[in-house]
């Protein structure tokens, strides 16, 4: 169940969204392993409470990225307007 992200997850280290994209990498892969260890244990109270953290991970690092593109389209948008003024 791996969610498609617009744009999409960078991979070069130099892109100003790689650090929010690496960490919806790993709060992807911290809620497999959560699922893969509720599949694995008994314990499934336990299970439950892991898979819960590890979603509300990953909508965090999903939401520092909208912020982040939101914040670099508005850095973007006043860099344009500032030059375009002085024509």
């Amino acid at each position: 169940m791996t969610k498609s992200y617009d744009p999409p997850l960078t991979t070069n280290p130099h892109a100003p969204l790689y650090r929010a994209d690496k960490a919806i990498k790993a709060a992807q892969q911290r809620l497999d392993a959560a699922i893969d260890a509720k599949r694995h244990h008994t314990s499934q109270n336990l299970a439950h409470e892991v898979i819960k953290e590890a979603r509300e991970g990953l909508k965090k690092s999903e939401l520092l990225r909208v912020l982040r593109i939101r914040e670099l389209a508005q850095n973007a948008a006043q860099a344009g307007g500032t030059g375009s003024d002085m024509l």
